[in-house]
């Protein structure tokens, strides 16, 4: 698991393998965050608006498929 490490009270300065550690895990980190923050804010994929595990997997493929278009659209011009 790729989980940042945080001080705490009881220990208010990381050491530095840690803070490495968590320099090496942010650039991936910040790629999956900015894919599903805009599957939430730009396709409204907050909630799932069908009652049933293939119309709900058809909504998040449908807004994927719109995600990724929107991305090749963006890269190709």
């Amino acid at each position: 698991p790729r989980i940042a490490f945080r001080p705490n009270r009881h220990h208010p300065e990381l050491p530095p393998r840690l803070k490495r550690y968590n320099r090496l895990i942010a650039r991936r980190r910040a790629q999956v965050e900015t894919t599903f923050a805009t599957l939430k804010r730009r396709m409204r994929l907050t909630c799932i608006r069908y009652v049933g595990l293939m119309k709900a997997s058809g909504q998040v493929l449908l807004a994927s498929i719109a995600f990724n278009m929107r991305r090749w659209a963006t890269i190709a011009a």
